[in-house]
């Protein structure tokens, strides 16, 4: 019989689904408020990973012609590195003080981006990007949070919006999904889980396809704002 819980969780997964699809990133920003309410972190940090790999595979297609691993590899080499760094660092950092101040340098810098005159940054190539996938990487083995700067940088170098995506959403797949494996060895995943991937699994397909038709139909402009807001939102999450 499926639970008040399991409705929850579902309806959940749908709309993250739908904004992964929409945007290549963001599950776990929709669905965190709601699933801890009816499932402990133990249960829905990793369903995050879970739930946002297969969101962001199901909508793939849509920039997969686009990916350009020349520009790609910096990026995930510096994510790859960050990892274990930002692991280390969890037992060495107060985590909330580093997530306030990342949340403040995101509703700082997308804020104006949104709202002020948009910066565009051509300076400082594959070197600068390596730097960016590094912090992500970072932040993905302290918080969880991989996809945030990066996002933020695709959108501020002024790439195409399929361009953009082909960077930042390739990026978290591979991060997740190390960060999965991580969780597997670490003997972080159990039947519970196993539960909760049967009660998503149809919700987040439906959600990451619905997502996939939309973003095909909004123009570049309104994909940047849609995804600067969802940045802003995140900061103000980890702010408060």
């Amino acid at each position: 019989m499926i639970s008040h819980a399991d409705l929850v969780v579902a309806a959940a997964a749908f709309f993250g689904a739908f904004v992964s699809g929409l945007t290549g990133f963001a599950f776990g920003l929709v669905v965190l408020g709601a699933w801890l309410h009816v499932i402990p972190p133990s249960v829905a940090g990793p369903m995050v990973v879970i739930c946002g790999i297969f969101a962001q595979s199901v909508s793939f297609a849509s920039v997969r012609r686009h990916v350009d691993g020349r520009r790609l590899w910096p990026f995930l080499a510096g994510g790859l590195v960050g990892i274990p760094i930002g692991v280390w660092l969890l037992g060495h950092v107060d985590a909330a003080l580093f997530k306030r101040g990342v949340g403040v340098f995101l509703v700082l810098t997308a804020g104006y981006q949104l709202f002020g005159r948009a910066a565009v940054i051509g300076v400082g190539g594959r070197p600068a990007d390596g730097a960016v996938g590094f912090v992500g990487g970072i932040m993905s083995g302290m918080a969880g949070l991989s996809g945030a700067v990066p996002t933020l940088w695709a959108m501020m170098r002024g790439w195409p919006k399929d361009q953009a995506r082909a960077v930042y959403q390739p990026f978290n797949m591979v991060i997740l999904a190390v960060t999965l494996l991580g969780l597997w060895a670490a003997g972080a995943l159990n039947g519970e889980h196993l539960h909760y991937v049967w009660i998503v699994a149809a919700p987040v397909a439906v959600g990451a396809m619905l997502g996939l038709v939309a973003y095909r139909w909004i123009d570049a402009e309104l994909f940047r704002r849609i995804v600067l807001f969802l940045l802003l939102a995140s900061g103000a999450a980890l702010v408060l």
